[in-house]
């Protein structure tokens, strides 16, 4: 439990060392100046911790044809794989890449699709060093266009809030047949308030900090909402979380699902954020919505 008897909330990445580490950091930093503090956060709330690509992802990542595509946000790397049909589009969470969907790029792959696979800007391979929603956005728009044409899309966490912001704003992905969201966060607001209370911000630190991202973004964090989004995608949707997930509630996805016109959920008993992309049962789950909508 958090110091004021909420339920704490876990962040990706942040261990406790470090977690105690950063607020020590954020302690000093309020006391000398709330706004100094504030900007602190800001910067680091867009700045994903690097990790690197291990041996055994970058063997994998070996199997498919890279290459390199330039956008606005540094140059994105993208891994293809040979299949039937149009592009399944495969997008990774926060601080993650693309390696590690290994099991389930490997489960379309068994049913014959074609996989485009990408590293977002920030992350893995590919160039930059800070990301939001905009620049994961228009990488997804970017190799969709240069990979067309794309026929789905399963993408995980942070990536499926960007597909769902894709899917219901984005022209170019009424082409989509099919779209798996796992562990999607029912909004922006909601990954803003893990991070502030995660980094224990004082309550004046986190109305500066609020200030700075809507004069960044132009709107509040809960503005950036799966919800209102969903409400907007006409595609078939499978949503999947873990019950156990540590990050983002299966409560969340349920209240998307009722938005969606043809929304269709999985909550899997005893998963956490990321196991759903392991466990071989849902992989193949996954994997065969999709290759049934793509076959239809």
């Amino acid at each position: 439990m958090a110091e004021d008897g909420a339920p704490a909330r876990n962040i990706p990445g942040l261990t406790p060392a470090r977690q105690r580490r950063i607020r020590s950091v954020f302690r000093l930093l309020s006391a000398l100046s709330p706004a100094l503090s504030a900007r602190f956060a800001e910067r680091l709330f867009i700045t994903p911790r690097t990790r690197r690509v291990s041996h055994q992802d970058a063997g994998f990542l070996a199997t498919a044809a890279g290459r390199r595509l330039q956008t606005p946000h540094g140059d994105v790397q993208i891994y293809e794989w040979p299949g039937a049909g149009p592009a399944v589009l495969v997008l990774h969470g926060w601080i993650s890449y693309a390696g590690q969907l290994r099991s389930i790029i490997e489960g379309l792959l068994a049913h014959g699709l074609r996989v485009v696979a990408f590293d977002a800007p920030a992350h893995g391979r590919s160039g930059g060093r800070q990301a939001d929603l905009a620049s994961f956005r228009d990488a997804l728009a970017a190799v969709s266009s240069a990979c067309a044409p794309a026929g789905a899309i399963l993408a995980h966490s942070f990536g499926a809030i960007t597909a769902a912001s894709w899917l219901a704003e984005d022209p170019a992905a009424a082409q989509l047949r099919a779209a798996v969201l796992v562990g999607l966060p029912r909004d922006i607001g909601y990954l803003f308030e893990s991070f502030t209370m995660a980094m224990a911000l004082r309550a004046d630190v986190v109305q500066r900090l609020r200030a700075l991202f809507r004069a960044r973004y132009g709107g509040d964090p809960e503005d950036y909402a799966a919800p209102a989004l969903a409400r907007r995608i006409h595609i078939p949707v499978l949503l999947v979380h873990g019950e156990a997930d540590e990050y983002i509630p299966a409560s969340h996805a349920e209240e998307v699902a009722l938005q969606l016109r043809d929304g269709h959920i999985q909550v899997i008993a005893g998963l956490n954020h990321s196991a759903p992309l392991r466990d071989p049962d849902t992989v193949e789950l996954m994997a065969r919505f999709i290759s049934e909508r793509l076959s239809a």
